[in-house]
């Protein structure tokens, strides 16, 4: 189990810094796992800027097992919704495996592209 635990502790410990830089954001989904589970989660994401990938990491109760799954990976995160590919492992049979979620994304950044549309109230 020790051989399982570290590699995941490693990569937490290897995200923190980025986390710590940026402001990080938040999302609860679902999480459909290779071997034919399916899983209700929450992820941290290392960033809050829309639109670009991040960091993840999260935890997981799986359905057909009935487990929980720590996970850690990689997430598209657009304003209001994320798409991730997570390496996660079951602690109730104790082994590593991989799936892929979606949900909604919640505290990113609003966006602020600069420009405003032109105002129209009266004569210019």
């Amino acid at each position: 189990m020790k051989r399982f635990v570290t590699p995941l502790a490693l990569a937490a410990a290897l995200a923190a810094p980025m986390a710590a830089q940026a402001e990080p954001s938040f999302g609860f989904g679902v999480t459909f796992v290779f071997g034919g589970d399916v899983a209700a989660g929450i992820r941290i994401f290392s960033d809050d800027e829309p639109e670009r990938a991040v960091l993840a990491l999260g935890a997981d109760y799986k359905f057909g097992s009935g487990s929980l799954r720590p996970t850690v990976g990689a997430a598209y995160l657009d304003e209001d919704f994320y798409v991730d590919f997570s390496l996660g492992y079951d602690v109730g049979i104790g082994a590593l495996d991989y799936g892929v979620g979606i949900g909604g994304a919640f505290d990113t950044e609003e966006d602020s592209s600069g420009s405003s549309a032109p105002s129209t109230d009266g004569p210019t």
